[in-house]
């Protein structure tokens, strides 16, 4: 009994907040799935304004147990230091409890990562626990190799491993195209839009950017990689388009969060998002009927396996069809307003056994998406 009074009380005390300066933060999840180390966001201007913080005072973030748990400052609409997020895990139509307050925050190592990758012909990679991926810039576009396709690194292990496959395959003691225990680059990407691009579609043709022209970092970590990414103008039919995207990956996910930002004269941009195709018969698509997403299995690779790539719309897709060498997510989009999406993939070697098992993991995060956390701050 005793031991019952103890719990209740400590529990009152943890959801008071206001008797130790601290913001209590409730999540619930409206629905039956889990939600395991799912990233939140909290308005960064409510939690100085609620603890009074100055400039040099730091936070921690605390579980239910009191325990402290990782947060990072991340960016919002371009903007950096916005939010304060942090990962939550909460039972199917349960709630969990969580606590900001000042205090030193315990070092915890980084689960994302990402750069500019001079030396490789101005890259940018980026990889979190699960996965890399990379673009191409402007050094590669100098010696014509064209592309503004998004290319994937398939990984097997958690831990950050761009710098190590960049300096073992320069220094060329191991390439990054051969798998050493940790995963490799057996991705194609080309002049093509790869595993999840975007380009305008007019007239019944893909119209595509080159390699990007400048790049800005805006996170990098511990839980969250954020980079702004600059095209340089480009024709698509008859109109001049301009492009700017921002690429965010969190912790845990397989799949990038892509904000592409198009101007033109035209109001309505006619875009596509699609996934390379390979003219394999070993090849899968997938495409459910409400058209929210669509899949692609690559043709099985005896030695390296299979890769799956997903794309998924913020909105359904008006048609998704395959053409052009692609399979494409038909949108309109208005010029000056952000084209949200989200793109990624998995590996059979890690994660993801069958195609059947991409599917599962591609529909939950839809469902996730439609059915958001629900945060509020006291």
């Amino acid at each position: 009994m005793k031991k019952i009074l103890f719990v209740f009380i400590s529990t009152l005390f943890f959801l008071s907040g206001i008797a130790a300066n601290k913001v209590t933060v409730i999540v619930k999840n409206p629905i039956s799935t889990q939600r395991n180390n799912e990233i939140v966001e909290i308005n960064m201007e409510k939690i100085i304004a609620k603890l009074g913080l100055k400039e040099s005072e730091t936070l921690i973030v605390l579980d239910a147990k009191s325990k402290q748990i990782p947060y990072q400052l991340a960016s919002c609409n371009g903007k950096k230091n916005k939010l304060l997020i942090f990962p939550a895990t909460v039972k199917g139509y349960g709630t969990s409890i969580y606590a900001i307050q000042k205090g030193t925050p315990e070092k915890f190592d980084p689960k994302v990562y990402g750069r500019l990758v001079p030396e490789r012909k101005d890259d940018y990679a980026w990889e979190n626990d699960k996965i890399a991926f990379r673009v191409y810039g402007p050094a590669l576009q100098a010696t014509g190799e064209i592309s503004s396709g998004i290319d994937v690194w398939a990984k097997r292990t958690d831990k950050l491993i761009v710098n190590k496959w960049y300096a073992d395959d320069l220094a060329e003691r191991q390439s990054y195209h051969e798998d050493h225990g940790e995963g490799l680059d057996m991705y194609k990407v080309g002049p093509t839009l790869g595993a999840g691009a975007t380009t305008p579609y007019i007239n019944g043709k893909l119209w595509y950017s080159k390699n990007f022209v400048k790049s800005e970092m805006l996170d990098i970590g511990p839980l969250r990689m954020t980079v702004e990414l600059t095209y340089a103008p480009f024709k698509a039919d008859k109109d001049e388009i301009t492009e700017t995207k921002i690429i965010s990956l969190d912790a845990g996910s397989q799949l990038n969060k892509v904000e592409v930002n198009y101007s033109a004269d035209a109001k309505l941009i006619p875009v596509a998002t699609g996934i390379v195709m390979r003219n394999s018969k070993e090849e899968e698509t997938y495409i459910p009927e409400n058209k929210n997403y669509f899949l692609h299995a690559e043709p099985k690779d005896s030695i390296n396996g299979t890769l799956y790539e997903a794309v998924i719309g913020k909105q359904p897709f008006t048609n998704i069809e395959i053409k052009e060498e692609h399979i494409l997510g038909f949108q309109n989009v208005n010029s000056e307003e952000k084209y949200i999406y989200y793109q990624g993939a998995g590996w059979n070697k890690w994660g993801f056994p069958a195609f059947d098992d991409w599917k599962k993991y591609v529909k939950e995060f839809t469902e996730k998406l439609k059915n958001p956390l629900i945060i509020k701050v006291k």
